[in-house]
């Protein structure tokens, strides 16, 4: 089974619901009815107009059976959580009137779905950027506990017959942090790896802190935030023996087992590395697209990590393909 298949297959016996704001995307709108179709999950579309979206799905040859389409309309909403995020509007000087006209927007009204236990995902970003998804993400989910940095991953999935890469890794921080310091680092390490491990439950987990160095073969000041942040990670994972955390690392280094072995002998990590933590985002994002473009991987993401209910970001390039795997990716338990 490849990945993408176990992904689904896993995503199906969690029999989850999903809501996607972006009604009226067709490629949304496909990815909504090969969710239904394949019994992976159950989907809400919700819309200002309910008849303009059965328009767009009839045009387009998108079968609607079964996909529930809501009207946005706060009455679907829990009362007690509209409370809490029109009160949390108002101290920051909104008023009420447009604090509860911004749950009229897809985006918002879809988070709130969610918080209000209506749902057990949320997937948007194929037009929204990914601010959008963030900014509405944090204001309604708010952030996971113990964490303090929002984030995202990669699921790379490399190609049948890589000379490397045999099976997927997560790549992070690729998509939302420009520049983040020693406890953002960690937080990002963090949270991948319990991404990690929802994705591949019992498998070893191999974190590598990334850096233009191995093992202090370079000295720059920039290096420091990288080597303290190893350190955080390491302590935070301490007794755990499925996490085995190491850095600071070059590329090669952490993923090629001959050059991991000459130039860190006795880690566990290098060579061997399916977590790549990138010390800001222009290598992350650099070394994503260059190893989807150059090496022939899939890119699956930006997934957002650290908030406190499922939710993710998707690449406004996402095909409706894309759409299904991160659905399902999102429900996984």
């Amino acid at each position: 089974m490849d990945i993408r298949e176990y992904i689904l297959e896993s995503a199906k016996k969690a029999k989850g619901k999903v809501i996607l704001p972006e009604s009226s995307d067709i490629r949304v709108l496909k990815a909504a009815q090969m969710l239904i179709k394949d019994d992976i999950a159950s989907v809400v579309l919700p819309a200002d107009d309910v008849r303009e979206v059965e328009k767009i799905a009839s045009e387009t040859g998108v079968d609607l059976r079964d996909i529930e389409i809501v009207k946005i309309d706060r009455s679907f909403l829990d009362e007690k959580r509209i409370e809490e995020f029109v009160d949390a509007k108002i101290k920051k000087g909104m008023s009420e009137r447009d604090a509860l006209n911004l749950l009229s927007n897809p985006l918002y009204f879809s988070m709130m779905y969610l918080k209000s236990g209506k749902c057990d995902a949320c997937v948007a970003g194929a037009v929204y950027d990914t601010a959008d998804v963030l900014r509405a993400g944090i204001q309604t989910i708010g952030i996971a506990e113990g964490i303090k940095l929002i984030s995202s991953y990669f699921l790379m999935i490399p190609p049948k017959g890589h000379n490397i890469a045999k099976e997927p890794v997560l790549f992070a921080d690729c998509g939302v942090n420009p520049d983040p310091q020693v406890l953002g680092l960690k937080d990002i390490a963090v949270t991948t790896v319990g991404n990690f491990k929802r994705l591949f439950p019992g498998k070893q987990v191999n974190v590598a802190m990334l850096s233009f160095s191995t093992k202090g073969s370079a000295s720059n000041k920039i290096l420091s935030k990288v080597i303290e942040a190893t350190e955080l990670v390491k302590t935070h994972f301490a007794g755990q023996n499925d996490v085995n955390v190491d850095g600071e690392f070059q590329f090669d280094s952490a993923v090629v087992p001959n050059v991991g072995k000459r130039k860190a002998p006795g880690s566990f990590v290098a060579g061997n590395a399916n977590i790549l933590i990138f010390p800001e985002l222009n290598a992350g994002n650099i070394g994503y697209k260059i190893a989807e473009r150059y090496g022939g991987f899939q890119a699956l993401g930006p997934i957002i990590q650290g908030l406190a209910l499922p939710v993710s970001d998707l690449s406004r390039g996402a095909s409706a393909d894309d759409i299904c795997l991160i659905c399902a990716i999102m429900l996984l338990k």
